[in-house]
């Protein structure tokens, strides 16, 4: 039987990371009575995908479909940080560097929604910006800049009027039709009018279905360095390179793990794959002596006021699909988000609306044709191969 408040409707959300709690946060803007249910003890745990110090946000896309999401989530942010008197959002500006046909895509796609960027040569790129080695003409973006991750996670749990049950793992997502739509987790049976899965990797399992778009988790590698000079040397904005390995670095903006301030890289090529990937399981996740050096590598050849030697490590979780593209998508009572394929954080916001908004059974067809469980994917399109995700970095 479905548990109703006069005047609410309710709904359980599988999922304590990003989308989870973007999505709580919106429905519960629209009067839903909201439950989410979280496997581990605690938000950002440290095999979550959405765990972390930062996170870019950026407008450099070559598909004017994301600029206009990227546009709709800072709107969003910024409402956040109103709501909550909370610093999410900083701009930076980015340096995107790289494959020149990618640049002159970006600015087109950024152009139509009405967004700056400058086309920079080597000489104007590096008196502007000589924290990096720009061998070639850059495209710089002024309202890109970094995210708080860590504190968007508890922005977003401190505004909404939701639930939140943590420790308790779901075995299964039903949905009964006008009986509604039944989570069972550890002997527990929750019911509700709507159900969202919003669990990472595990998503379209609890859902009980597979399809072409579904991909394995993958474990990027993440390093954090200090400039050389140890103080007073500026950090670079964001930067991203376009090419093989999508090396993409970014400025922390808090104290992890202390000061000197730290500076993030990683690549936005999948790393190893997780086929069967637990994120409640707690044992560490060790570094890839490989990909550490690939890191360092870039950082001699395109950070000179760093370090090249990182001072702290970690490993990424990427809950992929197999396009690169997200999935949100419903499927009867049951609405699912995930495939956030490494680059899904900056759009938390916009996707946990566009969520609610299937749970309320609004959809444009730009989201199904595009986010869709049943859209094609071309076997070219594969992105956990050799060639670099077609829809960039973080």
């Amino acid at each position: 039987m479905i548990l109703r408040v006069p005047g609410q409707r309710r709904c359980i959300v599988v999922g304590a990371g990003l989308l989870g709690l973007a999505t709580a946060w919106s429905l519960s803007r629209r009067a839903w009575r909201v439950t989410v249910v979280e496997a581990a003890e605690t938000i950002g745990h440290a095999r979550s995908g959405s765990k972390g110090s930062a996170r870019i946000f950026r407008f450099g896309y070559p598909d004017p479909l994301y600029v206009e999401l990227a546009l709709k989530a800072r709107r969003l942010w910024r409402d956040l940080e109103a709501t909550t008197g909370r610093t999410l959002l900083t701009e930076t500006g980015q340096v995107t560097l790289g494959d020149e046909s990618a640049l002159q895509a970006i600015a087109s796609a950024m152009a139509a929604s009405g967004l700056p960027a400058q086309h920079l040569e080597a000489t104007e790129a590096a008196r502007r910006f000589p924290a990096i080695a720009a061998r070639g003409p850059v495209l710089f973006e002024p309202a890109s800049g970094v995210l708080r991750a860590d504190d968007c996670l508890t922005a977003l749990r401190d505004a909404g009027t939701f639930e939140v049950r943590a420790g308790l793992r779901v075995d299964r997502v039903e949905d009964q039709g006008d009986a509604g739509v039944v989570v069972r987790a550890g002997g527990v049976s929750l019911t509700a009018e709507r159900g969202v899965i919003c669990a990472g990797s595990r998503s379209l399992d609890l859902l009980g279905r597979r399809a072409p778009v579904a991909a394995p988790a993958s474990l990027p590698q993440v390093a954090y360095f200090v400039s050389k000079e140890r103080h007073g040397t500026p950090h670079p904005p964001v930067f991203i390179e376009w090419g093989d390995d999508m090396i993409y670095g970014l400025p922390v903006f808090d104290d992890f793990p202390a000061s000197p301030p730290l500076y993030k890289v990683s690549h936005h090529t999948p790393g190893e794959v997780a086929e069967d990937f637990d994120p409640t399981d707690p044992s560490p996740l060790s570094d890839s002596t490989a990909r550490l050096e690939l890191l360092g590598d870039a950082v001699e050849r395109l950070l000179p006021t760093l370090d090249p030697v990182p001072v702290a490590t970690e490993r990424c979780v990427y809950d992929n699909s197999s396009d690169g593209d997200f999935i949100v998508d419903r499927a009867g009572g049951v609405v699912t988000g995930c495939g956030t394929s490494g680059h899904g954080f900056k759009f938390g916001t916009a996707l946990g609306e566009l969520l609610a908004d299937l749970v309320e059974g609004v959809s444009t067809p730009s989201v199904r044709d595009r986010f869709g469980l049943a859209r094609p994917v071309s076997p070219a399109a594969r992105w956990l191969g050799d060639s670099a995700d077609p829809a960039a970095p973080a």
